[in-house]
Parts: structure tokens; sequence; C-alpha cells
């Protein structure tokens, strides 16, 4: 990925290698291994964040293909949506 690239987070990234820099005692000149490492530090963190999401997805639609299984299994139809019911609005009686 470039430094332009919108999807990432420079201000995270930016704190990130403040972090580093502080953590190695403030030496002068190494901002550029700063950067990288916290630069990998983000990838790491958004390719586990995209693991996550996509696992999340597939176990749902595992579940609901299994949901679905069982209720044809149980001779259940799938449930369809009944449309909302309308109320008539009653006035009270003058008086």
């Amino acid at each position: 990925m470039s430094d332009s690239d919108p999807g990432k987070d420079n201000d995270w990234i930016a704190r990130r290698a403040y972090f580093h820099w502080e953590q190695e005692g403030r030496p002068h000149g190494r901002d550029g291994d700063h950067w990288h490492a916290a630069l990998l530090d983000w990838q790491m963190l958004q390719a586990a964040s995209d693991r996550t999401i996509d696992n999340a997805g597939q176990r749902v639609a595992e579940a609901q293909a299994s949901a679905i299984e069982d209720s044809l299994a149980c001779g259940a139809r799938p449930a369809r949506r009944q449309p909302p019911r309308l109320v008539k609005a009653v006035k009270a009686p003058k008086g």
C-alpha cells in the first residue's frame, strides 16, 4: 500500500510510530524505521480484521443453511413474513 492509500489510517500509524520511538528511548534519525514498524503493525491488524469478518460471514451463512435444513427435516415450512396489520384509530366519544 502506498502512503496516499485512502483506506490506510495514517493517524493511527503515526501514533504507533511515536510509540515505537518512545519505546526505543527516543533515538535520533530512526523515524523511517519506526514508521515502517508501525505500518507493519497496522497491516497485521487489518489482515486479522479481514479474516475475522470473513469467518463471521461464513459462520452466519452456515448457521442460516443449517436452520433451513433443520426446519425442513422437521416437516416445517420456512417461515413467511406476514404483512403488518393495520389498526383503525378509534375516536373517543364526545361528551
